[in-house]
């Protein structure tokens, strides 16, 4: 090498990239629910999928606060439960509204349907 061999001052380095990320629930083939994380290089329309199932999330914290000694562990546990349960309900509530605006749904009329914007019962005059 040349006396340039002193250039290497660290062999640690610092390397931005720039990613879009995607995170998503799922449920897969299994009926398993999965958090499906897509990652993307900005420039780039194809990334990476990484899936792992949501009971394993929750095995690995129940592991961790049953075996942690912070004082913060059992108020972490409730807000974490308080905050699941929250969201649950909030699925729930957009579930039965849904389900509710298909029951009321009505299929566009047929092209012979004479509409005048108003919607009338029709008579039948003697």
């Amino acid at each position: 090498m040349s006396n340039n061999d002193n250039f290497i001052i660290s062999d640690s380095a610092d390397l931005t990239v720039p990613i879009v990320t995607e995170i998503d629930l799922e449920i897969n083939f299994n009926g398993v629910l999965d958090i499906v994380a897509y990652v993307f290089p900005r420039a780039e329309d194809q990334g990476a999928e990484c899936r792992v199932e949501f009971e394993e999330v929750i095995e690995k914290l129940i592991n961790y606060y049953q075996t942690s000694d912070e004082q913060d562990s059992l108020t972490q546990v409730y807000s974490i439960a308080h905050e699941l349960a929250r969201q649950a309900d909030r699925l729930r509530d957009i579930g039965r509204r849904l389900e509710e605006s298909q029951e009321d749904y009505l299929p566009p009329l047929s092209q012979e349907d004479d509409v005048d914007g108003n919607i009338k019962d029709e008579v039948e005059e003697d």
